[in-house]
């Protein structure tokens, strides 16, 4: 019987929190969705991650344990459904 690694990816929900000032509920909305679009390209910790919902998983690679070290196996397998990207309910 032979060991093998398994690396598994899977999304994780996050929240930040950031303060905006406008003059109009409209234009707080236009500077909210351009300061939302910095805040998730940071690289800086959000306020939470919600670790209970784990979503959208892929395998990235599976490996076979040799005595010369590791031999790739299969890489990049999908094993749950999108749950993330599904299309919008009718």
């Amino acid at each position: 019987m032979s060991d093998y690694i398994v690396k598994i990816g899977f999304w994780l929900r996050a929240y930040d929190t950031l303060t905006v000032q406008a003059a109009s509920d409209a234009e707080a909305i236009e500077k909210a969705k351009t300061a939302a679009a910095v805040v998730v390209e940071s690289t800086a910790s959000p306020d939470h991650i919600d670790t209970d919902e784990r979503r959208e998983g892929v395998i990235a690679f599976i490996d076979r344990c040799t005595g010369d070290g590791r031999e790739t196996v299969i890489e990049d397998i999908e094993f749950d459904d999108d749950r993330i990207h599904r299309p919008p309910a009718a």
